[in-house]
């Protein structure tokens, strides 16, 4: 019971800064997110002695509930994925973001294994090792479309530039998501519980369950469905499904949802109002997010900081070395610099995290836990000041000022 009265009392916490609070914040220090959600989180949690709000016990009873929360992450992005706009997308976006992922991703990722293999955090088996460092190269390949949302809205952002970063941005979450949800299958096809499957079968489960659950809803919702309550309370049930699914079966439930929501996209002819639906919710999502993370956080051992200053250090680095590249090779005019506009990680990161820290164990998953979760805080605080400086080099913000009010979602 007491489980269930803290859930209902943070949605309703997190849904009033939403509406109430965040906006004026942001309009105020240019932030997206804001590291006094994750403090609050430590502060209902088990690592506060005494009076916290939350047993390790309760976490744990809530961890369906974590993946119904991820799950919706997973679908928002899902219903994004129009492959008709993708495909008559004639700008550079596609090639940036792959050019970003590679780049972080193979630089985090073999950096992490190294560091992870030294020895200086004690034995990890190399498949342990393996798995974190997967999941810091997908983390980290991930550039949260936040901050441009913010200026967007704060200054009126509009421009080639804007447009290019954005689709960047969307596509590299879509990137990311895939390959950190390949971890779940490559973990089940190294766990013998699971007989001979290899990660291409339960790949197969994955994207199956996503697509087989958006024909369903397709089938179910029909065409002339316009009442937005409705559908609200349809995906929820939808998304209650198919998180339940993917935690029964240990599967990432954001790559299910992504699926889900993708399907969605292209087969339902009410995806915009769906869409609509679950984006009045991202906010409420995000902040959910950030307070069950800071309640998650376990203390990691000072010398696994050195993994937290070298994720830092490579992840910006390699952002800077992909954007280089890509407008080097690109036959438009891009600005060198243009990776300093894609450090955001925003809630797929976090997302991330918790759906990593909820299945799998081990000290090596408190210190990636830590890891990302501070490279969330820091490019939250920081990206949107970063972006907004490239813009007005750009010319897609003409003036140091505020050029709308912030709105208000309702």
């Amino acid at each position: 019971m007491q489980t269930v009265l803290f859930l209902i009392a943070l949605a309703a916490v997190a849904y009033i800064l939403a509406h109430f609070v965040v906006e004026r914040l942001q309009a105020r220090f240019l932030v997206t997110t804001g590291v006094e959600y994750v403090i609050l989180g430590l502060l209902v949690g088990p690592m506060m002695p005494g009076g916290s709000a939350l047993s390790v016990e309760g976490l744990h009873n809530l961890r369906p509930v974590m993946s119904l929360v991820i799950g919706g992450v997973g679908l928002l992005f899902g219903l994004q994925a129009n492959f008709r706009t993708l495909v008559n997308r004639t700008d550079d976006a596609s090639h940036l973001a792959l050019a970003e992922f590679i780049a972080v991703g193979v630089s985090v990722g073999l950096g992490s294994y190294l560091l992870l293999q030294t020895g200086f955090l004690g034995a990890i088996a190399p498949a342990e090792a393996a798995a974190a460092a997967w999941v810091l190269a997908a983390s980290a390949t991930v550039s949260s479309a936040s901050p441009m949302t913010l200026l967007r809205r704060r200054f009126a952002a509009k421009g080639p530039l804007t447009d290019l970063l954005l689709g960047t941005m969307r596509a590299a979450e879509l990137l990311s998501i895939v390959a950190f949800g390949i971890v779940f299958c490559v973990y089940h096809a190294q766990d013998p519980a699971h007989g001979n499957w290899t990660y291409a079968n339960w790949l197969l489960v994955t994207v199956g369950l996503g697509v087989g659950l958006g024909v369903l809803f397709r089938l179910f919702i029909g065409d002339g469905v316009d009442d937005k309550d409705h559908i609200f309370l349809a995906v929820l049930g939808i998304i209650v499904f198919a998180s339940g699914a993917a935690y029964f079966l240990k599967l990432s439930p954001l790559l299910v949802n992504l699926v889900l929501g993708t399907t969605l996209a292209n087969v339902a002819r009410c995806s915009d109002l769906i869409l609509q639906a679950m984006e009045r919710q991202h906010r409420t999502v995000t902040l959910m997010l950030l307070v069950l993370a800071g309640a998650l956080w376990q203390p990691i051992p000072v010398v696994g900081l050195v993994v937290v200053l070298a994720y830092l250090l490579l992840r910006f680095a390699a952002k800077l070395l992909g954007g280089w590249a890509s407008a080097s090779s690109s036959s438009n005019r891009l600005p060198h610099d243009i990776g300093r506009g894609l450090l955001g990680q925003g809630d797929v990161a976090v997302a991330m995290a918790i759906s990593y820290r909820i299945v799998f164990d081990g000290p090596v998953v408190d210190i990636v836990f830590t890891t990302v979760l501070v490279s969330v805080v820091l490019s939250e605080l920081t990206s949107a000041r970063q972006l907004k400086a490239l813009l007005i080099d750009g010319g897609d913000i003409q003036r140091d000022e505020p050029g709308l009010p912030p709105e208000r979602s309702v």
